[in-house]
């Protein structure tokens, strides 16, 4: 199964505002592809704001000569096919995905998805939080947070040790094991990754640290 991890960086709450898009491709888990850069936001964006720029330290005059997002989407667009893309916190990426791809007239790519905060909540339920730097630091994985390269590949390494830590197939294997249901991207829109309901006394499987 073919795994695309993304993460964006945005200027403002604007979804169109994406200025730097980071993706890791995993075949057969194994890394096999990355890509990072930053994105130009379109014209009629409002400006970045501080807050952002505080977070992620991109500011305007840093893209205002960097590639708009679909010359940037264009060598990941194939990729995105048929594979399952990751990302942590999922409804924020998607949610910039799916605006930048309809603001350009770009054909959405027909996948799945999964959202790494939402896998983590179910494989390690007693971790202090759930947040990016939290779980990579649990399990050992690096991160120069809010650096979309790294933060894409930090995604795609937490799926990978959910799949071991559940002895997890694929994507499919370990949803069915954890409770939930993978998100879906197509030309028709999105279907949301989330937590199936459970049975009444079923029991949330816990799975310990090694």
């Amino acid at each position: 199964m073919k795994y695309v991890a993304l993460d964006f960086e945005t200027g403002n709450a604007s979804p169109l505002s994406a200025c730097a898009l980071g993706a890791s491709i995993f075949e057969d888990d194994v890394l096999v592809r990355e890509q990072v850069s930053l994105i130009r936001p379109p014209a009629g964006v409002r400006k970045f704001h501080w807050g952002n720029v505080r977070v992620n330290h991109i500011t305007e005059k840093m893209v205002a000569d960097a590639p708009a997002f679909d010359e940037v989407w264009r060598p990941l667009a194939d990729e995105a096919d048929g594979s399952v893309i990751v990302c942590h916190n999922a409804m924020f990426d998607t949610r910039v995905l799916g605006a930048c791809l309809a603001h350009y007239h770009l054909r959405a790519p027909e996948c799945r998805y999964v959202c790494t905060v939402k896998v983590a909540q179910r494989v390690w339920p007693g971790l202090e939080n759930h947040k990016l730097d939290t779980v990579s630091a649990a399990l050992g994985i690096p991160l120069n947070h809010h650096e979309a390269g790294s933060d894409a590949r930090a995604a795609g390494l937490i799926l990978l040790a959910a799949l071991r830590e559940t002895d997890s197939a694929d994507a499919d294997e370990l949803a069915e094991k954890i409770g939930m249901r993978l998100g879906r991207i197509s030309c028709m829109g999105m279907v949301p990754c989330s937590i199936a309901k459970q049975a009444k006394g079923e029991k949330t499987p816990v799975y310990p640290f090694q």
